[in-house]
């Protein structure tokens, strides 16, 4: 009974931390090079605009296209999206600013502020001035909190290990307790023993032989909506290219593994984790699942 009442202690005290949640819990922001009401890159100054005001009101924050520090490329649920909402008419020009997790949720959104100006940068500009009028009154100050999430990856890949090296520990120890006068028993655990050896080294040999054309994301891939598009090297990063004004719409960051990768989309999406396959295609954790880029070349 009391370890239920102490289990129950500890849900009811964790269950608020992660309730409670603000924008200070939150390191840096990133500010997409387009939202999604507009048609190009940094339309009227936008996105600069509201990167800068962000900066202004206490925030660390970056656009999408801007070099990352390490930590937002480990981590990046230790940031925030900066959004901006266009909810504009014939009459007026309408919008609102949200601060959007990793996880798609919403957690500061302004009231909807409005601008009767004619001129659309005009009318963009005090808006978005406007807005953060509300969000400098956050008074913002970083508070971390520790990542529950960053720790349960880390627990998954050192956990199969330690079982893989268990079970060779028993088995070596179960044929140590063997007597050696059974010569048959003896020999039936060697065999088996033998052959996986024989089985892993040809499967890691093979495996070498089809990665090795496809060690560099450099390269045309098939990225569905902006058709037959392009990676290619950038610095010590790479962009992707596409659609029919070959359109820089996102950005692919390196990791401590080589097949594996992050990328940025540049419009409205949050960070996602890539993998380059054995057969050069692209693996993508997306909300709905893995979803797969196939290379064309």
């Amino acid at each position: 009974m009391k370890k239920i009442i102490f289990y129950l202690s500890i849900v009811l005290f964790t269950a608020p931390m992660f309730a409670q949640k603000s924008v200070n819990n939150y390191k840096y922001v990133i500010v997409p090079n387009r939202f999604e009401f507009q048609t190009k890159t940094n339309q009227y100054q936008l996105n600069s605009l509201t990167k800068f005001l962000f900066n202004k009101a206490g925030f660390n924050a970056f656009l999408s296209s801007d070099e990352m520090p390490k930590e937002v490329i480990q981590n990046n649920c230790s940031t925030l999206t900066g959004n901006i909402i266009d909810d504009s008419n014939m009459l007026s020009t309408k919008l609102k600013i949200q601060l959007v997790d990793c996880y798609n949720k919403t957690i500061f959104e302004t009231q909807v502020v409005k601008s009767k100006e004619k001129d659309f940068k005009t009318a963009y500009h005090k808006a978005i001035r406007k807005a953060f009028e509300e969000i400098k009154s956050l008074n913002y100050n970083y508070q971390p909190i520790n990542n529950i999430y960053k720790e349960v990856v880390e627990e998954k890949i050192v956990v199969q290990p330690k079982l893989i090296k268990v079970k060779k520990e028993v088995i070596e120890k179960e044929m140590e307790k063997t007597d050696v006068t059974e010569k048959e028993v003896v020999v039936v655990r060697a065999v088996p023993k033998i052959k996986t050896a024989i089985k892993t080294v040809a499967k890691v040999t093979k495996a070498k032989n089809i990665l090795k054309p496809h060690n560099t994301l450099v390269g045309n891939y098939n990225f569905e909506r902006w058709g037959v598009s392009t990676i290619s090297k950038k610095g010590s990063n790479y962009t992707v290219v596409g659609g029919d004004e070959n359109f820089e719409f996102a950005t692919i960051y390196k990791t401590s593994k080589p097949t594996v990768f992050i990328i940025k989309w540049l419009a409205f999406k949050q960070p996602q984790l890539l993998e380059i396959g054995s057969n050069g295609n692209l693996k993508i954790d997306s909300v709905k699942g893995v979803k797969t880029i196939k290379r064309v070349n």
